[in-house]
């Protein structure tokens, strides 16, 4: 397997992140090279005993290890660091480095954006799900929080005789800790690429542009490139990231909730009046005199 890290950094990684890009150079380069100690014993190897947990290299807990099953997929593990930074046109980092990954022949691009942390273990609980693009869950960096997850609903042009976005809703009582995709929400999903896997092979269905800036974000646009062809997009919700305020502060699930609960008012400024409340934590639906039901 040939794998990209792509990285279209602003300035690369600050005091918050810094450590995190240490740990997952270590990380990648020990999955790296169990694969080669993998592939140089197959097919005479019965079980992975011999192999040391990458749990037990002093990792979080939690990691996962791939299945004997799952390194012959991986074969020998090649990873290309394609650091596009220093640019505030991040459409464009992303373009350019698709590019160098299709020069390449990789088999995967893994996005990591400069503002995120999320467990290192994100690369291979996505690939699991063997989808053409699968994200990680992510929020956004300003207040109110709302998950990265929309729902473009489409109606029917008479003028122009096609489909066009009827609306885009933010998901903010999205499905937790489970694979999601455009039918699990009731409309074509557009995610966020911040910690995001894409199968290559999508690149060569889908024709330039993938993230040009149109003013809607260029991963929004790319999830659109997606639907023109029908790729299917899709999540992880459990999964889970952090996303570097620009206080700063991490902003993830436990403060999106959090937030939701205490600041609700402002939710319903800035997504209306329709929003269901939250009381403890939880959703509470409630009729049209604002008693709970």
């Amino acid at each position: 397997m040939k794998l990209v890290l792509g990285m279209p950094w602003y300035t690369g990684p600050d005091d918050n992140t810094f450590p995190l890009y240490f740990d997952m150079m270590m990380y990648f380069g020990a999955l790296r090279e169990r694969s080669l100690w993998v592939h140089e014993m197959m097919p005479k190897i019965e079980n992975l005993d011999f192999l040391p947990s990458l749990e037990e290299t002093g990792y979080d807990k939690g990691l996962a290890d791939p299945t004997i099953e799952e390194w012959q997929d991986i074969e020998k593990l090649e990873i290309y660091i394609v650091n596009y930074s220093r640019t505030s046109l991040v459409g464009v980092a992303r373009e350019r480095i698709v590019d160098v990954a299709i020069g390449i022949d990789a088999d995967y691009l893994f996005w990591w954006d400069d503002d995120m942390r999320f467990e290192k273990d994100a690369f291979l609980r996505l690939w699991r799900h063997q989808k053409p693009v699968v994200s990680a869950l992510a929020f956004s960096a300003r207040d109110p929080i709302f998950p990265v997850i929309f729902r473009l609903t489409e109606k029917w042009d008479i003028t122009n005789n096609a489909k066009v976005v009827e609306k885009n809703e933010i998901l903010l009582d999205y499905p937790r800790d489970q694979l999601i995709g455009s039918s699990s929400i009731g409309g074509e999903l557009a995610l966020g690429a911040a910690v995001c896997l894409y199968n290559m092979n999508i690149f060569k269905e889908i024709p330039k542009p993938w993230f040009a800036s149109t003013g809607c974000g260029e991963d929004y646009f790319f999830s659109y490139r997606c639907k023109e062809f029908s790729i299917e997009r899709w999540m992880d919700t459990g999964v889970k990231t952090e996303h570097l305020h620009h206080a700063p502060r991490w902003c993830n699930e436990d403060a999106y909730w959090a937030n939701r609960q205490h600041n609700h008012d402002d939710y319903v400024k800035e997504f209306g009046d329709t929003l269901k409340d939250m009381r403890n934590g939880q959703v509470v639906v409630t009729n049209e005199k604002g008693v709970a039901v």
